[in-house]
């Protein structure tokens, strides 16, 4: 925060005395503590740029977004110290390494810092305003599949869970309880109150109807079952076995009727199997109105690495809408008395507007290791040259099929990136068939596709 003439401290100290009454702060005598003691620590809340935090709050966590665009919505909510100062807290445990037992040496200290926190209100407001909010945002979905009924070719979904992603619906949509905590400490003693912040917002349906928590309900668009013949279900089981996967886009239409509710609409989705060398299009989602069919540019050079495991993997995908398939190199970490070794890898993508779902096969022949890694684009940090991924992956083991089955889940951390270029691709027609197995076969060699380049 920037310094301040004496005179409009004095006025703003007054303003802020009147308006927040932190009476119960400043219950200490004076005369016990020196100047030289006032001044000896600081509490890390001082060094909080507030101005900047605002523009770096990340809009890839749905929280954030939810929040800023009620502000934006509401415009005056700023204007109620209550809301300003929970605002304010928020944006402290937004900062990096901010731990809130050590915002402020003494209760004087937190006083002369929300003092001038209100002093630079425009600015934040200004910055709140400036930051750029996707509407748009996608969700991966794994869908652990039922028995087939034959008497109603019924497939039905025993398990649908989102997967990897900063974007998690359910009935509500909350900031971590570790903030809300430092908030009703940090305002302890005083007459402002934590409650009454937006901490969490209620999901409501295009119908304003409230979410319904689970697979079933209308925010994930595929339902609970869906009907195939016996045929196409055998090819499923036989290719993929009980696993399939979506990728849903999602809008958000608003969070701007002076409450805490926040609708978010599927517009977009594909249902699909995946296996290392193909995806099978079982479903798809399209809004009749709101449909923005937007793929990712995943044809691109793209570097993974998966530290727990010691892989890293270079690979190149041919793209046609939602589906890639690749190929191209890993390497294993080495012992640091044997080399790491260099294995070919093969693999398919499903793609969304920001979020994909990767199988990978690679390892000797012998042993095969098979990976699906759930990643989404981080579209803050892309610059000219990369376009840097992360997520989470699932270490498939080929005998551990029993264990498979129960959904056991073996995750693990991955980061990559990718080089931009191209353009986004338009969903091609619709399939003829229930479901689309026409093959996208790799026509250029990835090391010709470099010497090309």
């Amino acid at each position: 925060m920037t310094g301040l003439s004496a005179r409009t401290l004095s006025r703003i100290r007054l303003a802020m005395a009147a308006a927040m009454v932190w009476g119960g702060a400043l219950c200490g005598s004076a005369s016990a503590v020196s100047a030289q003691q006032l001044n000896a620590t600081a509490g890390q809340a001082t060094g909080v740029d507030l101005v900047a935090t605002a523009r770096a709050v990340s809009m890839r966590d749905i929280y954030a977004r939810s929040l800023y665009l009620h502000v934006r919505a509401n415009p005056t909510k700023l204007d109620d110290p209550t809301f300003y100062a929970n605002f304010v807290i928020f944006l402290l445990n937004e900062s990096p390494d901010f731990k809130c037992d050590k915002a402020f040496a003494n209760e004087f200290e937190k006083r002369d810092f929300f003092t001038q926190a209100f002093a630079i209100k425009p600015q934040i407001a200004a910055a709140v305003n400036g930051v750029t909010i996707p509407q748009r945002f996608d969700i991966a979905f794994s869908i652990q599949t039922g028995n087939y009924d034959f008497t109603t070719a019924t497939l039905p979904f025993a398990d649908v869970a989102t997967v990897g992603a900063r974007n998690e619906l359910s009935t509500r949509v909350s900031e971590s309880n570790q903030t809300q905590y430092c908030a009703r400490n940090i305002l302890r003693g005083t007459e402002v109150s934590s409650q009454e912040f937006p901490w969490s917002f209620d999901v409501v349906t295009e119908g304003e109807e409230q979410h319904t928590y689970g697979g079933n309900g209308k925010f994930f668009p595929f339902g609970g079952s869906m009907n195939l013949s016996d045929s196409d279900a055998r090819i499923l089981f036989e290719r993929f076995g009980r696993k399939l996967y979506a990728i849903v886009s999602y809008s958000v239409l608003a969070a701007n009727d002076g409450h805490a509710l926040l609708q978010i609409i599927p517009t977009d989705g594909q249902m699909f199997g995946l296996a290392a060398d193909a995806v099978v299009r079982v479903k798809t989602h399209a809004h009749p109105t709101m449909s923005q069919v937007n793929y990712l540019d995943f044809s691109n050079p793209l570097h993974l690495a998966i530290p727990a495991i010691g892989l890293t993997a270079d690979t190149r995908f041919e793209q046609d809408g939602f589906r890639a398939v690749g190929k191209g190199t890993s390497r294993t970490r080495g012992t640091g008395i044997t080399a790491g070794q260099v294995l070919p890898v093969s693999g398919s993508a499903a793609v969304g507007n920001s979020s994909f779902v990767v199988r990978l096969a690679t390892g000797p022949a012998y042993a095969p290791k098979y990976l699906t890694l759930f990643g989404d684009v981080d579209f803050e940090k892309v610059t000219g040259t990369s376009v840097p991924v992360s997520g989470v992956v699932e270490v498939i083991d080929p005998s551990d099929a029993d264990r498979q089955a129960l959904n056991h889940r073996n995750f693990t951390a991955f980061t990559g990136s990718f080089s931009p270029g191209g353009e986004t691709r338009p969903e091609p027609a619709a399939p003829s068939s229930k479901l689309d197995q026409s093959s996208i076969i790799p026509t250029t060699d990835p090391a010709e596709a470099e010497t090309a380049n």
